[in-house]
């Protein structure tokens, strides 16, 4: 997982509401994404091009990482205005 320590001077810098919540759309739309992507994988499957699916998964791993990181974030985010 990256880190996402933030050094001590950003740290006590509050985050406008709006933008945590612009934030969390992102991630959420990026997760329908990730979900509507699926079907994709499927098909390649089905037609037996399983180059291309190994491709595709490896690529899928990498963007669940990134919004995995992204969730990470947020509930630090959160975490601080409560």
């Amino acid at each position: 997982m990256q880190d996402i320590n933030l050094n001590s001077e950003v740290q006590n810098i509050a985050i406008p509401q709006s933008m945590v919540n612009l934030f969390a759309q992102s991630i959420y739309a990026h997760l329908e994404a990730l979900a509507l992507d699926t079907n994709a994988s499927l098909e390649l499957f089905e037609n037996q091009e399983y180059t291309q699916v190994k491709t595709f998964l490896q690529a899928n791993i990498q963007q669940m990482q990134y919004a995995l990181n992204n969730i990470e974030i947020l509930g630090r985010m959160k975490q601080e205005q409560a």
